[in-house]
């Protein structure tokens, strides 16, 4: 198995960047670094509307691992390697959905006319 990060040897040669990505970010082109636009004001071009992430289930996101891990060609067994990054992403998917429900209570007390 490759390891994952490795000093490369003196003897092999450089390995050319995979097509359709940047080794270096490109220099900005006339923008100071205060003239950022404001929180919440991103610039969509056209796109749709982006992903509700609070349907972001477990039981969505296990297929999902799964492709995503053939795809990309992840070395080993597919079952372990989505147990292991569940392992991971349970938890804060279980204190996402705590957090919403503590907000919600929250917000209820604070409707007007109620």
């Amino acid at each position: 198995m490759t390891p994952l990060f490795a000093v490369p040897d003196g003897d092999e040669p450089d390995v050319p960047p995979t097509p359709g990505r940047r080794a270096t970010r490109p220099p900005a082109r006339g923008r100071r670094s205060g003239s950022r636009r404001p929180a919440g004001r991103v610039k969509r071009d056209g796109l749709g509307d982006p992903p509700d992430l609070l349907a972001v289930t477990a039981q969505r996101l296990r297929p999902a691992l799964a492709r995503s891990f053939l795809r990309y060609g992840i070395p080993g067994d597919l079952e372990s390697a989505v147990h292991a990054a569940m392992n991971v992403i349970e938890p804060v998917l279980q204190a996402r959905d705590t957090e919403i429900v503590r907000l919600r209570r929250l917000m209820s007390g604070k409707l007007p006319g109620r």
